[in-house]
């Protein structure tokens, strides 16, 4: 932990160095975050990276919302601000904090926790699975060469990029509709789902298309869809291919999955 103390709003975070709190991170936007005051004097902090959003204690915000002393800011997957108005809190808060990575087992969501936020649910999907992030040496080497691209990855990616491959090998597409049902992926072999499927076809007599298709793509699970009507939905949106995260439910028409893990 290091003490920044700035007097005077507003107060820029972010990678590039003319910011007022630099934070060399690749997963740092440039101009990530900026803290304020209104014209009662109240705090705000505003998420000024329109990619990157920020957790504001516990909770996922892309837009400005208020601050008060010992607010906890996240910002990448590698820095938490702890906001502080009382310089006694400041203090204590640099001899008593304790923080960690967590990541998310479910949306592979990763960020910094206290010790005081460690239960809290994930900010990104609310599920009740954020556990701390496995160091690089318990990753199984097996899976860092296969997660090895052309470029050096972060830590942080290493370590989420083992997680999916483990969850992979036991991705199950699920029928939650009143038929029932589920299909076991295959790594090395892309699963169709359409009206001539021996397992999951779909139903209903107003589909116009082919169904889509599930194929691994040596990081995550990738959704490609050749429906003209009604079009395939993952969680509420329609598309036409799209990235899948474990957890994710899909819909065309009446029928209806979900992406999950045996």
């Amino acid at each position: 932990m290091r003490r920044v103390s700035i007097d005077t709003p507003p107060i820029r975070v972010g990678r590039d160095p003319e910011n007022d709190i630099v934070v060399a991170n690749d997963t740092v936007s440039r101009e990530h975050a900026a803290f304020m005051q209104d014209e009662r004097r109240q705090w705000h902090v505003s998420c000024v990276s329109g990619s990157n959003p920020i957790v504001v204690d516990g909770i996922l915000v892309s837009t400005s919302t208020p601050v008060s002393d010992m607010a906890e800011i996240v910002v990448g997957n590698d820095c938490m601000i702890v906001f502080v108005l009382n310089p006694a809190n400041a203090s204590h808060l640099m001899e008593h904090r304790q923080l960690q990575q967590v990541v998310c087992q479910r949306c592979w969501w990763t960020g910094m926790a206290s010790a005081f936020r460690q239960d809290s649910p994930c900010p990104r999907c609310g599920a009740a699975t954020v556990e701390p992030a496995e160091s690089p040496a318990d990753v199984d080497p097996s899976m860092l060469n296969e997660t090895a691209g052309t470029r050096v990855m972060t830590e942080v990616e290493v370590r989420s990029s083992a997680r999916v491959l483990r969850d992979a090998k036991r991705a199950v597409l699920v029928c939650t509709d009143d038929r029932g049902g589920r299909r076991v992926l295959s790594e090395n072999e892309p699963t169709r789902v359409s009206k001539n499927s021996a397992e999951l076809p779909l139903r209903g007599f107003l589909l116009l298309g082919d169904g889509f298709t599930l194929s691994w793509d040596g990081h995550t699970w990738n959704l490609q869809s050749d429906m003209l009507w009604p079009g395939v939905r993952v969680n509420g949106n329609k598309v036409k291919a799209t990235r899948l995260h474990v957890g994710d439910a899909i819909e065309v028409g009446s029928n209806r999955y979900e992406l999950t893990t045996e």
